[in-house]
């Protein structure tokens, strides 16, 4: 309520569903087994505490591990969410575009992160912080801390 910054991260996105601090809920995916293998998402919103580092639009490579990380909601409130530009991130594939074969966890509008509506609460499934350093496969979550990071300095 204060507006202080608020990430949730896999399970993280879970708990600010059920505190209702993040709309929706995360349900057993689509293919109901753990899964944990790299997703690209497409970065839908650049303008939030989380994500200033990165372009609207770019394609980062990010790891998953979940077995309840399929993202429900109503359809009235799920264009309520995109009107404002509250979803974040969608699962898309390596040259950005939205599929079936992209979405690991059955989301719906392959979504992967949204924050609420004063943009200070995020909330995503994959793992940026499995995804900050080269050697791990991808330094791309690296961005989302350091957009956090810059938030922070000018506080």
């Amino acid at each position: 309520n204060e507006g202080k910054p608020v990430l949730g991260i896999c399970n993280g996105f879970q708990i600010l569903t059920e505190a209702s601090l993040l709309d929706g809920a995360l349900m057993t995916n689509s293919y109901p087994k753990f899964i944990c293998d790299w997703t690209y998402l497409k970065v839908e919103n650049n303008n939030t505490i989380f994500t200033s580092r990165f372009n609207e639009g770019e394609v980062i490579k990010i790891p998953v591990a979940h077995k309840e990380g399929n993202y429900y909601n109503t359809p009235e409130r799920l264009n309520e969410l995109n009107n404002n530009h509250q979803v974040a991130f969608r699962y898309v594939n390596q040259k950005g575009h939205l599929t079936n074969e992209s979405n690991p966890n059955g989301s719906v509008e392959n979504i992967a992160g949204i924050t609420n509506s004063k943009g200070n609460v995020l909330g995503l499934m994959p793992h940026p912080e499995r995804a900050a350093e080269s050697i791990l496969g991808s330094k791309d979550g690296l961005k989302l801390f350091l957009s956090m990071v810059d938030y922070f300095s000018n506080e």
